[in-house]
């Protein structure tokens, strides 16, 4: 069992960024975040990169240090110092000591740290001793309630014959019972099978990651190993086709029912892929995230879903305001569950609209009627366009809702769920609030 490298650290006072890229960026970039590739890897910061002017800003100590330099805030002097370290005779040990960050502020900042801590093997006697003792400190990232029931010597005889882990790549994943999953891969050097030699062994596998009264914390992961030898052996041909992956794993559909999908791909980068369906005329009606691994092969990290409401019409076609049965309620409650909220209804007549389907994204529940629809989450779902300016609108009972008039989208928060309302019709801010009013009364 394989339980599970940049590290960051936030500059204190200051949010020092480099100008990374100048050109102007169409306004529909910014829907969709902004990755950060060094040297081929994927390197999450602890700050987003953010378009700003359109120029795209990128916070420098994430950069410096994939680089190998070192930064240091001097607060006295309020001076950002980057030291390359590339004096003559110089050199840095690439399986050097990992520096972790002294508060972990993210999900993705854990994973991280935990994967670094996982090169204590590395070190020395005395480096082991001041960082308390092997493997402790990555013990320690998981939560209380998995320590309960796997002790330290089991988690160190896991590991047992690993000399350095290298974290390769660290998607998020659909989520998974209210709780945040990651797709990680990872590279390790082991004892080879007369364990007197190294050898690189790949391996892959989610994590799923909690917030508890300690912290961020993993609740539960592991890790698979690869086979490099798959494509010689030439089994399963298909799994190297992003397309065909998304097609059986993803929809859980034959691979002869492909053509009728109508596919397309939208490229994040080499390794990483959405597998978007549509209908006969074009409209997009699920689609699938996938990753591809060193070994060769596609994995289905996220499916987006979709369940059809049936809609209701009164005499002549004629739709009318109608209470959602208790059959509605439970299948709209139960699909949150996922996500982890009590998802809110819009009350039916506000826009003369009915439920039409519910959408499960990969961090979101969105509820489509006619006219508009409803996406919610345990996290914020809406950031200002570079030089959008929002409107707060506050209702008489005191509720704020943010009005984003260039996305033409409302948000609000209320008992722990982010909702955002959007419409791709000519349904006003009035419209909105009304509908947005309806769902807090409702409570």
């Amino acid at each position: 069992m394989k339980t599970g490298k940049k590290m960051l650290f936030s500059i204190a006072g200051i949010s020092a960024c480099v100008v990374f890229a100048c050109a102007t960026m169409p306004t529909a970039a910014a829907e969709n975040p902004i990755r950060l590739i060094v040297n081929g890897k994927t390197i999450q910061t602890d700050v987003p990169p953010q378009m700003m002017e359109g120029r795209v800003m990128i916070p420098i100590r994430g950069v410096a240090e994939a680089l190998g330099a070192e930064v240091k805030w001097d607060e006295e002097n309020r001076v950002v110092m980057v030291d390359t370290k590339t004096q003559s005779g110089h050199y840095e040990n690439p399986y050097r000591y990992p520096r972790l960050p002294q508060e972990i502020t993210s999900p993705e900042m854990l994973l991280q740290a935990y994967f670094a801590s996982l090169a204590f093997n590395n070190l020395s006697p005395e480096q082991s001793a001041a960082a308390g003792g092997p493997y402790h400190t990555a013990y320690h990232y998981w939560s209380a309630a998995w320590q309960a029931e796997h002790s330290f010597e089991e988690f160190l005889d896991s590991w047992s014959g690993t000399a350095h882990v290298e974290l390769l790549k660290l998607y998020e994943a659909e989520m998974q019972d209210g709780q945040v999953r990651f797709f990680v891969e990872t590279k390790h050097l082991e004892s080879a099978g007369n364990k007197r030699q190294l050898g690189e062994y790949y391996y892959a596998g989610f994590f799923t990651v909690t917030l508890t009264e300690d912290g961020w914390r993993i609740a539960e992961g592991s890790l698979e190993p690869q086979n490099l030898a798959w494509a010689l052996e030439g089994h399963q041909p298909w799994l190297a086709d992003p397309v065909d992956v998304a097609i059986v794993q993803g929809l859980g559909r034959p691979l002869d029912e492909g053509s009728a999908l109508h596919p397309r791909l939208e490229w994040h980068a080499d390794d990483h892929v959405t597998v978007i369906f549509a209908d006969n005329i074009g409209n997009r009606e699920t689609a699938v995230e996938a990753v591809r691994l060193t070994e060769g092969t596609w994995r289905v990290i996220a499916v987006e879903k979709s369940i059809p409401f049936s809609e209701y019409a009164g005499p002549g076609g004629v739709r009318e305001a109608i209470l959602y049965s208790d059959e509605q309620k439970e299948a709209v409650r139960e699909a949150g569950r996922k996500y982890g909220i009590e998802p809110l209804l819009p009350a039916k007549g506000v826009a003369d609209d009915c439920l039409m389907e519910i959408r499960f994204t990969k961090h979101s529940l969105e509820l489509v009627y006619p006219h508009f629809s409803v996406e919610q989450s345990n996290r914020n779902l809406a950031e200002p366009a570079p030089g959008e300016t929002t409107e707060t609108i506050v209702l008489p009972g005191g509720q704020k809702l943010q009005w984003f008039p260039e996305q033409r989208t409302l948000t609000f928060q209320t008992g722990g769920v982010h909702v955002a309302l959007g419409s791709a019709k000519s349904v006003g801010k009035e419209e909105f609030v009304k509908i947005a009013q309806s769902m807090i009364e409702g409570l």
